[in-house]
């Protein structure tokens, strides 16, 4: 119990603070919040991704599958695909220039705008063909996340000190409030426009444009966010601060969340350019293959509960099968209670880490396909990773990380019951006491 006292002195002292100071950051939440405004977008782009490129052919299912993307069409398919996830990083720009404005009480539709023009005068210059001027969409995915990032969070701030320091033009008191807030974003423009133009022209002598370049920078960071050892980091953060009381994938989700969609947009590239998936680490690795029933991976846990002696975890049990099945777990994490509780430390923790390390392993031989879109997060474990992957095998992926983390917990929860039971017991032993001393009452009486 010494080195759990340990442990846990260290995650309420140190952890839970900094992770609280993260998650209250006003740029950290502009960003995940931007992200999740796309989300709609990412998963119905996602969605259409995956009906346009059937698993296989060799049987009747298929086989009339394969027709009916022949008869509709592909490219009429992809087209709102190449709208919704082939430019999210667009929507993103405005989103996180939108929220980072709001947090700063400036105007936010005028601010999302101006993140959304800087972006685009960054990633995609017209230019010109044959037949006019074209918009190149190169980087208006996931390739332009981080330049998204960049000007999402860049503009507000210039916009912050262009009126802390008074640069704006002044407009007569007569002139309607909407008008003279339009007229606030000139300078603004005029600033981005010659910041931008000058950094392009600048790279234009390397060969390169600003989404390219971030990306050359970043490059390191998106390959290392690929593998195992991230996966697992990640997943035992998200845990520690579950475990302290604290939403570890809101924080978590928000450092690495660009990363994943940079990844998910890799794989969705070589998939339709007919080439191998290259990345594993996507949000669905976490949501549906390992987080089965929510953070910790605890819908086998709930199926033991149900089972239980001990009234108290029954009853949570079965409160919490059906969100457990949607994958929101919070009434078994603060009602067992798992945050803090020393009985679960040790599973709540390795049964995460045993999973973490067979589904990578599952990806790594290609016993599951690599992931190519992004479904709701609350879609059951095995129809959101048959999706996410479109392969079958993947419901096997999840089985079997239910029956590791039931298996993992099992001897821990029947800890707990005993310890239940036993105050079941007390409990109803002074009960009875009582009833029986009220009754001597009454007889003297």
């Amino acid at each position: 119990m010494a080195l759990f006292d340990k442990v846990l002195g260290f995650v309420e002292n140190y952890v839970a603070p900094f992770a609280g100071k993260i998650s209250a950051q006003r740029h950290v939440n502009a960003i995940k919040d931007g992200f999740v405004s796309t989300m709609p977008f990412l998963i119905v782009g996602s969605l259409l991704l995956v009906l346009a490129f059937p698993p296989s052919e060799g049987n009747a299912f298929f086989d009339g599958w394969h027709a009916l993307i022949n008869m509709i069409g592909k490219d009429n398919i992809m087209a709102p695909f190449q709208l919704s996830m082939g430019i999210f990083a667009l929507y993103a720009a405005f989103g996180i220039g939108f929220s980072l404005a709001e947090s700063y009480k400036l105007r936010a539709m005028n601010t999302g705008m101006l993140s959304m023009f800087a972006f685009l005068l960054a990633v995609a210059p017209m230019a010109s063909t044959d037949i006019g001027s074209a918009l190149p969409g190169a980087f208006l995915g996931g390739t332009g996340a981080f330049t998204a990032i960049l000007c999402g969070l860049l503009v507000p701030e210039m916009q912050r000190l262009l009126i802390k320091y008074n640069v704006r033009i002044k407009m007569p008191e007569a002139v309607p409030p909407k008008i003279s807030a339009s007229f606030d974003l000139l300078i603004p423009i005029v600033f981005v426009s010659v910041i931008v133009m000058t950094i392009n022209v600048v790279l234009a002598g390397y060969d390169l444009q600003i989404p390219s370049a971030i990306m050359m920078l970043f490059q390191p960071l998106v390959v290392a966010s690929d593998s195992f050892i991230a996966c697992l980091i990640a997943v035992l953060i998200v845990q520690i601060l579950w475990f302290s009381g604290i939403h570890g994938g809101s924080v978590v989700g928000g450092i690495i969340g660009p990363m994943l969609l940079i990844n998910l947009g890799m794989n969705q590239d070589a998939l339709a350019a007919g080439e191998p998936l290259p990345a594993i680490f996507i949000n669905p690795v976490m949501d549906f293959f390992i987080f089965v029933g929510g953070a910790g991976g605890t819908w086998g846990l709930v199926v033991l509960m149900m089972r239980s002696k001990a009234t108290q975890l029954k009853t949570i049990g079965k409160m919490s099968i059906i969100p457990g099945t949607f994958n929101i777990n919070e009434p078994v994490i603060f009602g067992t209670p798992i945050v803090m509780n020393p009985i679960y430390f040790i599973p709540w923790l390795l049964a995460p880490t045993i999973n973490t390390s067979i589904v990578w392993l599952a990806f790594k031989t290609g016993f599951v396909a690599k992931i190519i879109a992004i479904p709701p997060w609350t879609m059951p474990a095995p129809i959101g990773a048959i999706i996410a992957t479109n392969s079958g095998t993947a419901a096997l992926v999840v089985l079997s990380s239910v029956c590791i983390s039931a298996m993992v917990f099992y001897p821990f929860l029947k800890v707990h019951e005993k310890q239940l039971l036993a105050e079941e017991k007390a409990q109803a032993t002074a009960e009875n006491q009582s009833n029986k001393g009220k009754t001597l009452e009454q007889g003297v009486a």
